[in-house]
């Protein structure tokens, strides 16, 4: 199972430079610059097509003979992540259509997209920021945030979420994707083992030659702070990592002693 976090693209909010993490205002319709809530801007979803065709062109680029990919897309509920998984989504489907087109449905290398559309799920959504929502200039009201949680993860000053809050909800929904990866496996083993036309070998291989990629759509501080936690560092130390610009995407993978601990938790 593979983990790709994509943060969305550049939305309305950034275009004000305006801190919009609430659940109610970041799913509303109505408002904003455009009277729209606060989507994507034109700028946002042209990037995100971008980087949806530069993740597309990796996926295939990665598929190996007698693979099976399937991709399973997950996003928060605000509009920006919204419109952002549903441009990934568009732009993968017309990448799957065009290898089917050209290898058949039924060839040994296949992606499958899961579901219509992305999943919605409200874990991923944007970290809180209490006292400071709806104001601006956002930038220097997240920085007076960050110089806090270098300090305390567990603080909650300005009515922010904390840091260990958005740690346990983000790895949680990892965590859930690998225990349902691992069920589908087994049920695929005991199935296919039953038939008796099929070897334990056989069996075998049919279940390790599928892979799940799973694209967590999800916001700058959620994203940062996930990939913190994975890395097995300290959420105070969510700053130190590379952020993720607009629109970016990257694989992320557990650090080798938290692997080896969920494969123990899975088994």
């Amino acid at each position: 199972m593979k983990f790709v976090l994509f943060r969305h693209g550049h939305s309305l909010a950034n275009q004000e430079s305006r801190i919009v993490s609430s659940l109610e205002n970041g799913t509303r319709t109505t408002g904003g610059p455009e009277g729209t809530g606060f989507g994507l801007s034109s700028k946002g979803k042209q990037e995100v097509e971008e980087s949806a065709q530069s993740l597309s062109e990796h996926i295939v680029a990665s598929l190996l003979p007698g693979r099976r990919v399937q991709i399973r897309i997950l996003a928060s509920p605000f509009r920006r992540t919204r419109d952002t998984a549903l441009i990934i989504n568009h732009v993968l489907r017309k990448s799957v259509n065009k290898i089917h087109h050209e290898r058949g449905p039924e060839a040994e290398s296949s992606v499958q997209m899961e579901g219509n559309e992305p999943e919605e799920v409200q874990d991923l959504r944007e970290r809180f920021f209490g006292e400071f929502e709806m104001k601006s200039p956002s930038d220097e009201l997240y920085a007076q945030v960050w110089r806090e949680d270098a300090y305390n993860a567990f603080h909650q000053k300005f009515g922010v979420e904390s840091v260990a809050d958005v740690t346990e909800r983000m790895t949680g929904v990892v965590r859930e994707q690998e225990a349902k990866e691992q069920k589908q496996r087994v049920n695929a083993s005991r199935a296919t083992s039953q038939d008796a036309t099929t070897t334990p070998a056989t069996a075998t291989a049919e279940t390790t030659q599928s892979e799940t990629w799973v694209i967590i759509v999800s916001h700058g501080d959620s994203l940062q702070i996930l990939q913190t936690a994975m890395r097995g560092w300290s959420g105070d130390r969510h700053r130190q990592i590379e952020h993720l610009n607009t629109a970016e995407w990257r694989i992320v993978e557990w650090c080798k002693e938290l692997a080896g601990a969920h494969q123990s938790g899975h088994s």
